[in-house]
């Protein structure tokens, strides 16, 4: 139960180590076995801790996952508001996008397709901020910027796009995430913008 140096993006540095293992243990358990089928107890024993030491830090386990949820979407969109630069040409964002979406994939699975499990659950309940900063939208803008710039077919709306391109990704993620797709995501990242760029092609 030692705490590793290199800690999942959903660890805050104020987390205490205990809290840090509850959510390491939680994620492993919803991503395995469900959210529904996980129990408060299996969290604590997976954790290492006792059931006491989940209650200081949540109230129960619909908090828990609320929690991780939110943070693993704050970070995801994070990583794609970082990557859309403005002044930089369509093309050039969106190459960051689907480079930053497959570094996040290398680095936490599971994370990744936690949020692509329980969007539909959790999202109403994300805060005011989180919600803000829309992964949807933020495509959405950027294949705007690609209509504008001519990139980018104008017969298609922005939104149907935007759905279409965080859809494949979702679909990458989840085959990634069972092995179908071998390697590293980011060495299928120049494939992934091949196909995009033909989708939303003018």
């Amino acid at each position: 139960m030692a705490d590793s140096t290199s800690q999942p993006f959903f660890v805050e540095e104020g987390d205490p180590p205990s809290k840090r293992e509850i959510l390491k243990a939680a994620l492993r358990l919803f991503v395995r076995h469900g959210l529904c089928e996980t129990t408060i107890r299996a969290i604590a024993v997976e954790a290492g801790y006792t059931n006491p030491a989940l209650f200081k830090f949540f109230a129960g386990k619909e908090e828990l996952a609320l929690c991780l949820f939110e943070r693993c979407y704050a970070k995801l969109s994070a990583d794609i508001a970082g990557a859309i630069l403005p002044g930089r040409p369509f093309r050039a964002n969106l190459r960051a996008v689907i480079t930053s979406f497959a570094m996040a994939l290398d680095e936490q699975p599971e994370a990744f397709l936690y949020v692509q499990e329980e969007l539909r659950r959790f999202w109403p309940s994300v805060s005011p901020t989180i919600r803000r900063r829309s992964i949807v939208g933020m495509i959405k803008a950027l294949f705007q910027q690609g209509a504008r710039e001519g990139a980018v077919t104008a017969e298609v709306s922005a939104d149907l796009l935007a759905h279409a391109f965080t859809g494949v990704l979702a679909q990458f993620g989840r085959a990634s995430y069972f092995g179908e797709f071998p390697g590293d995501a980011e060495a299928w990242a120049p494939k992934l913008e091949q196909m995009v760029s033909r989708m939303a092609k003018p």
